[in-house]
């Protein structure tokens, strides 16, 4: 047997793996409707700044659990809080975090029904996409934990992949001086921006769960940190591009600026209409990898009570 299909035929993961998973959760939803909330928060076009100051709290906190998830050293979370303060405190966590991960999962299932219905299926009742996509989500959860894992190491490349190619046809229809004026944003605003931003970058806190499958569990800092930088660079290149082309004030009133911004490019020789169609494809494919993740923890934290 060679080293490469020993390393994948193991019940651990890699870096590749951790980044991927710990990146799933964080981009979710987020990456379709953060434009708006942070032009709506702020003012001017200095929503990036907002983007810049909730990531850097939640490197500070990836960081932070990851080192937490160093210390647990493969163990699971509530043995290793049973043993620091007691079981019912123990029985507590586990249950916020039941309760938050159940909360996370149904938040991106109706988001996902939502966009499906309102530009793939607009005849299928909203309920049937929804316990369809529901039901191969249980499915997946009831196998493999790794095979979740693969999973989103197969997606979220296509979905950043497909979101870079957006961008880079996009860049004709860019204006600069939607980007000015600059710095005319004051505190209180930008710390506004910045709580709206916090909830985008929400799911690295499944380091705590899934440290305990790393070959090498004391990466676990850096490569927490390495995926919310990864998300918080994706953020910014949106958000800046959506400027950029519909300008701040027309993006306060666009629900879905990235998908909009799809719609806008142009593929040269027009040989495919509708890309926001092909974007929304990929999209859904990488949201099943992340419910099925958060669904997966929902699952370990209610094995705990």
């Amino acid at each position: 047997m060679s080293m490469k299909s020993w390393e994948y035929g193991d019940e651990r993961i890699g870096p590749k793996e951790t980044v991927f998973t710990i990146g799933s959760l964080i981009i979710g939803i987020g990456i379709l409707t953060l434009p708006r909330t942070i032009a709506l928060a702020t003012n001017s076009t200095d929503g990036w700044i907002s983007i810049l100051m909730g990531g850097t709290a939640a490197l500070l906190l990836a960081w932070m659990l990851g080192k937490l998830a160093v210390r647990i050293n493969r163990r699971n979370y509530f043995d290793y809080t049973a043993t620091l303060t007691a079981k019912p405190i123990a029985y507590l966590v586990s249950f916020i975090y039941t309760v938050y991960f159940l909360t996370f999962t149904s938040y991106i299932t109706r988001s996902m029904a939502e966009l499906s219905k309102q530009f793939l299926f607009e005849r299928t009742p909203l309920e049937i996409i929804l316990l369809s996509f529901l039901l191969v989500v249980i499915y997946a959860v009831s196998g493999s934990r790794i095979g979740i894992i693969r999973l989103a190491v197969l997606f979220l490349p296509f979905v950043l992949i497909v979101t870079g190619i957006f961008l880079l046809l996009s860049i004709n229809l860019f204006t600069f001086t939607n980007l000015q004026p600059v710095f005319n944003t004051d505190f209180h605003e930008l710390m506004m921006g910045a709580k709206e931003t916090a909830f985008s970058f929400l799911g690295f806190e499944s380091i705590l769960f899934y440290g305990a499958l790393m070959r090498k569990p004391n990466q676990a800092p850096k490569l927490a940190t390495i995926a919310v930088l990864l998300s918080m660079f994706t953020y910014l290149l949106i958000y800046i591009f959506t400027i950029g082309i519909f300008s701040y004030e027309v993006t306060q009133n666009i629900v879905y600026p990235t998908l909009e911004l799809a719609r806008e490019v142009s593929v040269p020789g027009e040989f495919f209409e509708r890309l926001e169609s092909l974007f929304l494809i990929f999209w859904v494919v990488s949201i099943f990898a992340t419910s099925s993740i958060a669904l997966d923890i929902t699952v370990q934290s209610t094995s705990y009570m």
